[in-house]
């Protein structure tokens, strides 16, 4: 089968071309041994592995497919297994097809000699920072299988930590889908068979009737039209939300909501501290730490405000002076913790330990948040149910009066 391949070569240039092999393992190995760093390696043509490539267009790596992998990745280790022979049992017992078409190339770099974070660092797309820098750290201090211990730690206290908000949200989203369902339903079903009767009957319809039988009829009026704007409406909130305007304007809606702005200034310390935490106790510098808690936070204001950070480390100052510029993000106890840990060598700890404390705290926030949301949206729900019954009996009370 063909394969298209870019690589880097000696000179740092890309290049791409194509290969003839049975296998991608194949074709990497045969771009290492000329001293060629791959890129991306794809079938154009041929059996399984178009096959594979076609299946792997649908797939994504997903944060619980990277903590079972530490996890496994870890166990292995653990028991005395090469990295070699630990991705050997890892690409037989994955079963998504990109997964295990990562392991194949990242153990084929590992056999030609790449340390196993430079196999991954191909797909640094798929892996978040801290992973990366933490398997970086590891090889470089000697303490791999310490350190893979404690990336699982860390991966699995993220992933509950998104399993809690997700949780809190899930019942407030219900309730709002289900109040869109029911004035949906009111629009198109009901109030259509309301409009000729109202409209023979002769009765001066009141505003908001009147509105109500306005919308009623935008809606019913093509229902592939209504389809086609509901589509796009999806895909430009989907679009807009991942852009740089768009984070900011729904950070900005967010953070006057006060429960919510306290619950995402709290997260973003949790994800912030455990991360910096991490970083630094397998071995990565101030700096590099730094950048990848940056990079893995998730918001945007505290990116912007820890890269700042890391400017000022750059220079000399301490991260606990650097941190004390922006009070509004960084709470004075996580200051004061920290210029502790800065003297006493115990930086790292601290960071955990504070994660931990917060993560209970934003596990009250996010009963709170919910109690909140709950009877608001059900207010919102009954408003809108009850003004659209309101637009229909006022008119028939009219109605009646009018021939009696």
């Amino acid at each position: 089968m063909i394969f298209i391949y870019e690589v880097y070569n000696k000179d740092g240039a890309t290049v791409r071309g194509e290969y003839e092999a049975g296998s991608r393992e194949e074709v990497v190995q045969y771009l290492l041994r000329r001293d060629l760093t791959p890129i991306s390696v794809e079938a154009i043509r041929g059996g399984k592995a178009g096959l594979d490539l076609s299946i792997s267009l649908f797939e994504k790596i997903k944060s619980v497919d990277i903590l079972f992998l530490v996890r496994n990745l870890s166990a292995t280790v653990k028991a005395g297994l090469s990295i070699v022979e630990a991705l050997d049992i890892l690409i037989a017992d994955t079963e998504k097809k990109m997964m295990k078409n990562i392991l194949r190339e990242v153990q084929a770099l590992v056999k030609n000699g790449q340390p196993l974070s430079a196999g991954f660092a191909n797909f640094a797309n798929q892996f978040p920072p801290v992973f990366l820098g933490m398997l970086r750290a590891g090889e470089a201090s000697g303490q791999l299988e310490r350190t893979l211990t404690e990336l699982g730690q860390y991966l699995s206290k993220e992933y509950a930590l998104r399993a809690k908000v997700k949780s809190a949200l899930t019942y407030p989203i219900i309730l709002l889908v289900a109040s869109i369902g029911v004035v949906s339903l009111l629009l198109i079903f009901v109030l259509p068979r309301l409009t000729k009767a109202f409209a023979s009957s002769g009765v001066e319809l009141p505003w908001v009737t009147k509105f109500f039988l306005g919308l009623s009829s935008m809606l019913t009026y093509s229902f592939t039209l209504d389809l086609i704007v509901v589509f796009f409406a999806t895909w430009f909130f989907l679009y807009f939300r991942k852009t740089t305007i768009g984070r900011k304007f729904f950070f900005f809606l967010i953070s006057h909501i006060p429960v919510a702005n306290e619950l995402i200034k709290k997260v973003a310390l949790v994800r912030f501290t455990r991360t910096l935490g991490n970083l630094m106790a397998s071995g990565l510098s101030a700096v590099g730490s730094l950048e990848s808690a940056a990079q893995s936070i998730g918001n945007q204001k505290y990116e912007v405000a820890i890269k700042a950070i890391v400017d000022d480390v750059k220079n000399g100052m301490s991260i606990s002076d650097a941190l004390t510029k922006f009070p509004d993000l960084f709470p004075r106890l996580l200051v004061s913790l920290v210029i502790v840990g800065e003297r006493t060598g115990s930086l790292s700890e601290i960071l955990i330990t504070f994660s931990d404390f917060y993560e209970e705290d934003v596990d009250n926030k996010l009963k709170g948040l919910t109690a909140v949301l709950e009877p608001i949206l059900l207010l919102i729900m009954g408003l809108l149910v009850g003004s659209i019954a309101f637009s229909i009996i006022l008119p028939i009370y009219q109605l009646v009066g009018h021939f009696t």
